[in-house]
């Protein structure tokens, strides 16, 4: 009798999860809570031009929403901007707030080899780790994968534990899915990945060279990746890893690197063939402040891009692109960057010539030398390139508000549509 009663919560459990979306209205509300009251914003350019490239992934958002049962993938790459999951943070929470929390996505042991990284997660090692990232390599082609980053160990026995734990907001999260990102290759022992608080062993399911897919029976906070016991002369090469819960909802991967420009992710190697992993509906490129830290070539630039998003959809041609630019900053921190305006220039012009989705965040936040605004009003930091926390939420506010006009527009035009199937 109690293994059925258990069997029958777990069902509803599950049929509530799948379909925690269903019950909702289709348009999505922009409250106060989401909008950014600084007059020097244009809050009426503040949409994503071209957005109709955006339909297969609105229309994913708008089933899910109305329907449930969809799992749907984002993936945000972009320099330090990114890095810090600051902006990301506010887009993901926002997001899966509407659609459904899917799980965290991609992270990596940022503090082991002393880089900063997001503070929603902790990490902790039993080995000793070294690693740089893609930026710090100036070969035509690196080795780097779906980070940007690498962690090296050799420690035999060594392991890594990654806990979902935000102390910011005192939050813990639950997952039943990790894809850990390597070289699964001769040079490698291989892993294995458990929990130790609820003495699991996942089950290793999906295996390549360059990733291994693990599943926990019961959902887990935290997970410990170790290396099969073996040869002591082997490591493991980590590029990260991406945790996910198994429910329907949205899933916003944020990637990024110190100083990183469109072709140092063009170089890696391995990070489109990564991604693909990822299965992403929406792919979304955010660089630009670091081209403009001296005065850009358009052929080139242009080329950088195409490199980087020809690897992508040549890996995976299902996702859909969205290119944004920079907000404005000072060159090198010290005044006026006049090369910001030609570097947005570029990228803007790129996407209209490529039919890529565009969401122009230069012209947004105020244009040229609009940077004195935002650092009057406290959104810069001391250095005068990057934001303040204030300064990314208020970014990442603008974004989810660009991307929700143009899912409402669908989701508008989706409704009617049913609703005059229905009549006849």
């Amino acid at each position: 009798m109690h293994l059925r009663l258990l069997i029958c919560t777990l069902l509803i459990a599950l049929s509530v999860s799948r379909c925690q979306s269903q019950w909702r209205p289709p348009v999505v509300d922009i409250t106060e809570k989401d909008t950014v009251g600084y007059s020097f914003l244009r809050d009426q350019a503040n949409v994503i031009e071209n957005a109709a490239q955006l339909k297969p992934f609105f229309n994913k958002l708008y089933l899910q929403r109305t329907q449930g049962g969809s799992k749907v993938n984002v993936v945000h790459i972009g320099d330090s901007h990114i890095l810090g999951n600051f902006l990301t943070n506010e887009v993901r929470h926002r997001l899966q707030n509407e659609f459904g929390d899917a799980g965290r996505g991609v992270i990596f042991p940022y503090k082991l080899i002393n880089s900063n990284g997001p503070r929603d997660y902790l990490v902790s090692s039993t080995a000793r780790w070294s690693g740089t990232n893609c930026t710090r390599d100036l070969n035509d082609i690196t080795n780097y994968g779906i980070s940007g980053f690498s962690a090296i160990t050799n420690t035999p026995n060594g392991a890594i534990t990654f806990r979902l734990r935000d102390t910011s907001a005192s939050t813990t999260s639950m997952f039943t899915k990790v894809t850990v990102f390597f070289r699964n290759d001769e040079q490698s022992t291989g892993v294995i990945v458990e929990d130790e608080s609820t003495r699991q062993l996942a089950d290793a399911v999906l295996e390549d060279e360059f990733s291994q897919t693990f599943y926990f029976d019961r959902p887990v906070s935290e997970c410990t990746i170790k290396l099969k016991k073996g040869d002591s002369k082997k490591g493991l090469w980590l590029d990260g890893i991406s945790i996910d819960n198994e429910r329907a909802g949205l899933i916003y991967h944020s990637i990024g690197v110190n100083g990183a420009k469109f072709s140092d992710f063009g170089r890696s190697k391995y990070f489109a063939r990564q991604m693909k992993e990822l299965t992403p509906d929406l792919v979304i490129l955010s660089f630009g402040t670091n081209e403009a830290q001296a005065k850009a070539s358009p052929a080139l630039l242009e080329k950088q891009m195409d490199d980087l998003i020809s690897q992508i959809l040549t890996q995976w041609p299902h996702a859909a692109i969205l290119l944004t630019t920079p907000a404005d900053s000072y060159l090198r921190g010290k005044g006026f960057n006049p090369y910001m305006s030609d570097v947005s220039d570029i990228i803007r012009q790129y996407a209209r010539k490529k039919d890529y989705a565009l969401w122009d965040l230069f012209n947004i936040g105020g244009g040229a030398n609009s940077a004195a605004a935002w650092k009057s009003n406290g959104l810069m930091s001391s250095d005068s390139v990057h934001y303040s926390k204030t300064g990314y939420v208020a970014q990442g506010k603008l974004l989810y508000q660009g991307l929700i006009k143009g899912y409402n527009e669908i989701a508008a035009s989706n409704t009617a549509k049913a609703s005059g199937e229905g009549k006849k």
